[in-house]
């Protein structure tokens, strides 16, 4: 394979002169071989190193998210399953988000419109995360309060990938921001009812993560919920306590029982 930083100005270079079908070819020639064996795909980071490296040539280019929303949709215009929950063309959707999340830390406004206009284009779980843990986060660190109240609005989304990145955001959120389990808190509260098995997987991941912060800030807020009577607030309280003491999770598997 070619370096990532010239994969990437060949990219940048088709890119910039609407020769987008070429960016396909080229990287199905040049990802051919780091494939992995059991599955057949290229590796995560690996795409995301390329895109940073595209990121970081499109930062002066005046038309960056013309280009980018035209790529994405190419990215959209075949859909096969691939393994594990994954779809086709996830290798330009990944190197996309790799080049976001370098231009989000220097153009909120038009990162967060971005998003915005690719919200429902959403049809996995890793498209989710990656834009999540890369892009998003970035977003909510630089403006928290218009970026959880955007994700306020995730959350009541019919589309269960829009609400699951509201909630897979929570994660980065908190690694960067230890002190605001609060109000990373007070958004779950909008989804321990949640119904999907994908968003509920994200909600527990969000709860473990802000235990590793303020594990007594989520073991009263479980403890809250677990005098609910609804089967899914307990299976998000079974995964979401995992991190917390055994004494606490002994605590709350009572609550769950009397209430169950």
């Amino acid at each position: 394979m070619t370096g990532k930083k010239d994969l990437a100005k060949l990219i940048f270079e088709k890119l910039t002169n609407n020769d987008l079908e070429a960016i396909s070819f080229l990287l199905s020639k040049q990802l051919a071989k780091e494939k992995t064996e059991k599955i057949g795909i290229t590796k995560t980071p690996l795409l995301n190193s390329i895109g940073q490296e595209l990121g970081k040539l499109l930062l002066k280019e005046k038309r960056k998210f013309k280009h980018l929303k035209e790529l994405w949709s190419l990215s959209l215009s075949k859909k096969e399953d691939l393994s594990q929950g994954l779809l086709s063309g996830r290798e330009l959707r990944l190197i996309i988000i790799g080049a976001l999340s370098v231009i989000s830390k220097k153009q909120y406004e038009e990162v967060k419109n971005f998003i915005m206009d690719i919200l429902n284009t959403i049809q996995d779980w890793e498209t989710c995360d990656q834009l999540a843990l890369k892009v998003v986060v970035n977003l909510a660190i630089q403006n928290q309060k218009e970026t959880f109240s955007l994700m306020r609005d995730w959350i009541a989304s019919d589309n269960k990938w829009i609400r699951r990145l509201a909630v897979a955001t929570i994660p980065p959120y908190i690694r960067a921001r230890k002190q605001e389990a609060e109000i990373c808190l007070k958004l779950l509260s909008h989804v321990m009812k949640e119904e999907d098995k994908d968003v509920k997987k994200a909600i527990g991941w969000a709860l473990r993560e802000i235990t590793k912060k303020d594990e007594n800030a989520v073991f009263e807020f479980l403890k809250g919920w677990a005098t609910t009577d609804n089967i899914n607030t307990h299976q998000i309280i079974k995964e979401g306590m995992k991190k917390l003491p055994q004494k606490e999770q002994t605590i709350l598997n009572s609550l769950i029982f009397k209430n169950g």
